[in-house]
């Protein structure tokens, strides 16, 4: 620092050398400075060619203040007009606006009437801070070549988020798109917009022979030197395994920049000391091609988190059969395809997992089931002899006696699926409550003893066993269907509470008979009077209910919670159908019609 005024009471007016704002500090808190450290880091300046309105020779309160709010932390070009040991030194400054376009600050002030033009001055031409020659190339780059030593110390960059300004022109050509038609591929990657980049067997080839080159024309890291990034721009980048890729700037992010590699549509972000400013082999095209899958529509027409991680497990870094669809209007427009596993598409698989839903005005034939044509394999010789398992099958859970229809009767929630579809429990002084005692004491001795119980062998549907939660304790279930393959995951019920889990096989064991002859303490019941609503602005949907929003069954939660609920059964086939009350016999999912999360039937 350097003291520019004193004041009473030891106080003491510092202006930081370093950072050039003033700060107010006691006599205690200063130390002299050694003479290596004389000096400053932060260059002095001034805006050039303009001077106070107003007449006046001082900057106005308004002016410092626009000034201030608009210059700092921001990047900008500067150009200084005159080198000399006089400061402030005379500054011409570039900032980007909004548009991405390079504005002067001074023209900026004359513009909003805060400064005036200096009269009598050759009019500047502008030159900006970084000259053409400036820029490093693969010749800088040459192995061998003596790096400038670094200097001691670089004024860290702004954290401010800048979004350069657009290049007019694609510094790499459109991928060359092959014709419509089936063909092998291989996924580069999946973009969590759900855009997947392919490239086919002969692109594969190019790139192959591409990378060699890039590694044996660039030997080492540049000279890092000033460059203004403008969104578009061609670059060199050293990617995380050392090698060096073709990429374009997408935005520049304090001392980073998010680039895309355009050879396999990867997008990360590389310190600027792993770039280099300079388009390679521009006469090769991009060779990853962006596709999107045909006749489906994503859950809330963006493909959700757990959608993209489901295609990245599926495709990313495969080679996968890919037929063409359609091919795009604009050259770097994304191609319409169909990928294939084993003649089923995923198109399918996604809809199968109910990330996305078919697209009505797209028609799909219905896929074929593909059976072989080979006549040998249809006359087999089965022998089960020593298969066959000699103890007797556990049967299925009951479930308890329903009160009769029209019968009003109190119950207790288990669990809520959607708004229409809940777990709920008599809440009538029964059996069911000696039911229940009995169960719990069951329960209990079996948890005590559990380890000796085998695990599960049979894993057909709707097979009952004990499962294991997240407590540690093993609870009646059945299971539902088999969700994973590696590694194996099924899908269960705890049929005493209404819930899912996805469970290894190794938490999952055998029920004893003895647990089956209680009956099943959570019944699931279709709510009557409401169905999803045909308008929903809503945008986060639920997965496995898309037609229900993540917001409706939060209000229907706060609806239930606390309350003293009956229901009156309306009918029993196909399905339990009951109305639920409140303790003033309304409905209780009423106010979810009021506020236009569900329509009444």
């Amino acid at each position: 620092g350097s003291i520019i005024t004193t004041f009473p009471g030891n106080i003491a007016e510092v202006k930081l050398c370093d950072f050039g704002n003033h700060v107010l500090l006691p006599f205690n808190n200063l130390r002299p400075l050694h003479q290596d450290l004389m000096g400053s880091l932060a260059l002095e300046c001034c805006l050039g060619d303009i001077r106070p309105a107003g007449g006046s020779s001082t900057w106005t309160a308004t002016a410092c203040d626009f000034i201030s709010f608009y210059l700092t932390g921001a990047m900008a070009i500067m150009t200084v007009k005159e080198n000399t040991s006089v400061r402030p030194v005379p500054v011409v400054l570039y900032c980007s606006n909004n548009a991405g376009q390079d504005v002067s600050v001074a023209d900026y002030l004359v513009g909003e009437g805060l400064a005036l033009k200096e009269r009598n001055l050759a009019k500047t031409k502008f030159e900006t801070g970084v000259q053409l020659e400036d820029i490093p190339t693969v010749e800088d780059c040459s192995y061998g070549e003596e790096s400038a030593p670094m200097p001691l110390y670089c004024p860290p960059a702004a954290a401010h988020r800048t979004f350069p300004k657009r290049e007019r022109s694609q510094p790499y050509s459109p991928p060359d798109l092959p014709h419509c038609g089936r063909m092998q591929v291989l996924v580069t990657h999946v973009g969590d917009d759900g855009v997947i980049h392919a490239m086919t067997s002969h692109a594969e080839q190019i790139f192959e022979t591409l990378k060699t080159d890039l590694q044996q024309h660039i030997k080492s890291l540049p000279r890092q030197r000033p460059y203004s990034w403008a969104l578009g721009h061609g670059c060199a980048v050293m990617g995380s395994d050392m090698l060096w890729y073709r990429a374009e700037v997408l935005e520049v992010m304090g001392g980073n920049v998010k680039v895309r590699y355009v050879d396999q549509g990867l997008i990360e972000n590389i310190p600027m000391c792993h770039i280099i400013p300079t388009v390679l082999y521009k006469e090769v095209p991009r060779l990853c091609i962006p596709c999107q899958l045909h006749g489906v529509i994503p859950v809330g027409t963006v493909w959700q988190t757990d959608a993209v991680a489901l295609l990245k497990e599926l495709l990313q870094c495969r080679s996968v059969d890919m037929q063409i669809m359609e091919l795009p209007s604009e050259p770097l427009g994304k191609v319409t395809v169909q990928i294939h596993f084993d003649g089923m598409t995923l198109s399918r698989i996604m809809e199968h997992h109910r990330h996305a839903s078919r697209d009505p005005s797209v028609s799909v034939p219905e896929e074929a089931l593909m059976t072989s044509s080979n006549k040998e394999l249809e006359n087999w010789d089965l022998n089960i002899m020593g298969l066959t398992d000699e103890r007797p099958l556990p049967g299925l859970f009951t479930y308890p006696p329903f009160p009769d229809t029209g019968e009003h009767f109190p119950v207790r929630i288990k669990h809520i699926r959607t708004p229409n579809e809940i777990v709920l429990c008599p809440a009538v002084e029964s059996a069911s409550v000696a039911d229940s005692e009995g169960l719990d004491a069951a329960l209990k001795r079996v948890n005590e003893e559990v380890h000796s119980l085998p695990l599960l062998t049979d894993f057909s549907s709707e097979a009952p066993c004990l499962a294991k939660y997240s407590d540690g304790k093993y609870y009646r279930a059945k299971l539902l269907k088999i969700e994973n393959f590696n590694p194996v995951k099924v899908l269960v019920r705890h049929v005493d509470y209404g819930s899912d889990d996805s469970l290894t096989t190794d938490c999952l064991r055998e029920i004893p008979v003895e647990l089956l002859q209680y009956p099943c303490q959570g019944i699931e019941v279709k709510v009557a009077g409401i169905r999803p609503p045909e308008v929903d602005d809503e945008e986060q949907r639920l997965s496995y209910k898309p037609e229900w929003s993540l917001k409706s069954i939060i209000e229907m939660m706060d609806l239930l919670h606390g309350k003293q609920l009956t229901a009156s059964v309306l009918s029993t086939e196909p399905e339990i159908t009951a109305h639920l009350y409140d303790e003033d016999e309304m409905l209780v999912l009423l106010p979810l019609v009021d506020k236009g999360l569900a329509d009444l039937m």
